[in-house]
């Protein structure tokens, strides 16, 4: 507290005189539109329930982690980044309780994350040139196919000024860390504009508890990506591309079987071309993604590379009250690495979708797509959505259907590594259905939203220990009548403005279970964020996140683990165009080795050497930095 009190005080010396600034025009709600449900509507105007995270939720986000969206996506109602590998630091997202690989992230609506992102991917997208963000959660799978299963997080990239500008970001953590990350954009010429990202991001190895773990894995990585839009009286084009490269080391870094490491290099390309054709707008996409590892797991060492490729086409236009979307694609998916488990799909798709107006207060959106896939055949995801405006009420009801197309590429695989895999028994695509009912008012500057929601998940895929022919995981679908996964919960969300000021009050209530309760899945989750902003001048933010009690599984120390609270603060100051912030990151230092070990008596039959991650290990981190607008 005396950091950032300093800080504050020392930003408020008198300045030079300066002339006097024009009047500040008054301030104008800004529209938000949303494109992840394809009809590029209004916010305020989507029959389905579709979360939007801002830009000014993304820059304070960007001020505690630049790096990546770890920060962004874990404080999100409703959405828990769930980490699936304490070695390595990665991280797989879980919205509503459902498992990670549901959750299809898209950037600028391109899948150019492939179909199933792996766990370090969330880690290595840095949010300077994020606009918003899109959520819809539950069944999506028809509007994005087998891969939105559990839901859609779209990542909607900044567009090219009018003007040259930029930014350049330099951060340092308490923790040894360190990030430069800049951004810049302009015209090329009177129809071209550019935006181009690039990041160095590194982070040193911290046994924070001395007991030989990295409690923060070793990571040296550089991010780069341009992005060309070019636009004529006929439509736009967008081009993007980008290249992360990135060597982690983590575990028992002076133990020589003890280490674990993967070195990543990937390489995407992406474009989206919008045209009109008689009465409607013809939309066009195609992306490219190559992804290559390099694993070691103590002794052990392999190689690995995944690639994807899509290309898409679709038709929108309007007839009387109805808005149709008709469209077809084919996407490509191929693995190769260990022996024996290497994969090559190819699957069409065709998708249609129908908004219809029903009344001046009712709205419906009915949407379905079929995927023939080569090994599970025909997948099909139907989903409705119905809008009622009963002023003061705002209510919607959507449910949906989607089946997902899994690969051995589960947690725990990702945890103790691909050669630890024996047979793969996977018989039947994953299905799911899932239902909300989400009931919104506003009482004047006060907004609240409540959700209810429920899913069931059929022939889930779980990795199982085998030790009859040497200890080995079988990946398989289960079945049974308890085999089956079960979602029902309750968010509730307060968002309240008054001048410079606003507050946001969040909870979750979340029972999942599979005859028993999951795993690393808190029952209740509490947050609320205050913030003062004076726009361009200065901001000042402080955070509070409660987790409750989860069931713990393989902890030889606890069944149950503790709930704790974690307390944050962030301030900024901006002073002609430099921007001065620091971030107080878990004020109560929450560590999950303060409750108990991290690491095991003796390490497992697959080499597991740590419990679950269930908390934080890193404990209390400060970072600090400044922002340079040119």
């Amino acid at each position: 507290m005396e950091l950032l009190l300093a800080l504050w005080l020392t930003l408020q010396l008198p300045t030079p005189p300066q002339p006097p600034a024009p009047p500040t025009p008054p301030e104008i709600e800004e529209e938000v539109f949303v494109t992840a449900t394809r009809t590029g509507r209004l916010s305020s105007d989507q029959v389905m329930r579709v979360e939007v995270v801002g830009r000014e939720e993304i820059e304070e986000k960007l001020l505690m982690t630049p790096g990546d969206i770890a920060m962004l996506l874990n404080e999100t109602s409703g959405i828990r980044l769930q980490p699936t590998s304490p070695a390595l630091g990665a991280a797989s997202v879980r919205v509503q309780g459902l498992p990670g690989r549901f959750t299809a992230v898209l950037t600028d609506g391109l899948p150019i994350n492939g179909t199933q992102v792996a766990s370090l991917g969330l880690l290595q997208i840095p949010p300077m040139d994020l606009q918003q963000v899109e959520v819809i959660k539950g069944a999506a799978s028809a509007l994005y196919g087998p891969s939105a299963l559990g839901g859609v997080i779209n990542l909607v990239t900044r567009r090219p000024t009018p003007e040259h500008e930029g930014e350049l970001l330099l951060n340092a953590t308490t923790r040894a860390g360190a990030d430069a990350v800049l951004w810049a954009s302009g015209p090329v010429s009177p129809t071209v504009g550019y935006t181009w990202l690039a990041g160095a991001h590194a982070q040193s190895a911290e046994d924070v508890d001395a007991d030989g773990w990295a409690d923060l894995p070793r990571y040296r990585r550089f991010v780069t990506r341009p992005k060309l839009s070019f636009t004529t009286a006929r439509g736009t084009v967008d081009l993007t591309g980008g290249t992360t490269i990135e060597r982690r080391r983590g575990g028992l870094l002076d133990v020589p079987d003890g280490l674990q490491a993967v070195d990543t290099t990937r390489f995407d390309l992406g474009t989206t071309a919008r045209t009109t054709i008689g009465a409607g707008v013809a939309v066009f996409l195609g992306a490219f993604m190559r992804l290559a590892h390099t694993h070691e797991y103590g002794f052990v060492a392999y190689e690995d590379q995944h690639r994807f490729v899509t290309g898409e086409g679709s038709y929108l236009w309007s007839w009387r009250a109805h808005t149709f979307v008709v469209g077809a694609g084919v996407e490509s998916q191929r693995y190769r690495g260990m022996s024996g488990h290497d994969y090559s799909w190819t699957t069409p798709s065709v998708f249609v979708q129908d908004d219809v107006t029903l009344t001046d207060r009712a709205a419906m959106s009915i949407s379905a797509r079929l995927d023939k896939h080569p090994e599970y055949g025909v997948l099909w995801s139907p989903r409705a959505s119905v809008r009622w405006r009963l002023e003061p009420w705002d209510v919607r009801l959507s449910a949906g259907r989607g089946a997902f197309a899994p690969t051995l590429f589960v947690d725990e695989v990702e945890d103790v590594g691909v050669h630890r895999v024996g047979d793969v028994r996977i018989t039947e695509a994953e299905t799911a259905e899932s239902i909300s009912v989400d009931v919104s008012r506003e009482f004047g500057p006060v907004s609240v939203s409540v959700t209810g929601f429920a899913a069931a998940v059929h022939n889930p895929v779980e990795a199982v220990l085998r030790t009859d022919r040497g200890a080995r995981l079988e990946v398989v679908n289960m079945s049974g009548p308890d085999s089956a996964i079960r979602i029902r919960g309750l968010e509730t969300f307060v968002r309240a403005r008054k001048g410079d000021f606003v507050a946001t009050a969040t909870h979750t209530w979340l029972s999942a279970t599979q005859a028993d309760p999951l795993p690393l899945t808190p029952r209740q989750t509490v947050g609320l964020i205050a913030a003062w902003e004076q726009h361009g001048k200065a901001r000042v933010g402080f955070e509070f996140y409660y987790t409750g009690r989860q069931r713990l599984e393989d902890n030889p120390y606890a069944d149950e683990s503790s709930p704790y609270v974690i307390i944050g603060m962030l301030a900024e100051r901006r002073v002609g165009r430099v921007r001065v912030f620091v971030n107080l990151e878990n004020l109560t230092d929450v560590r999950q080795s303060k409750y108990d070990p991290l690491l095991l008596p003796t390490p497992t039959v697959l080499g597991k050497r740590a419990v679950s991650a269930w908390a934080p290990l890193d404990g209390r981190t400060f970072n600090a930095g400044v922002r340079i607008g040119f």
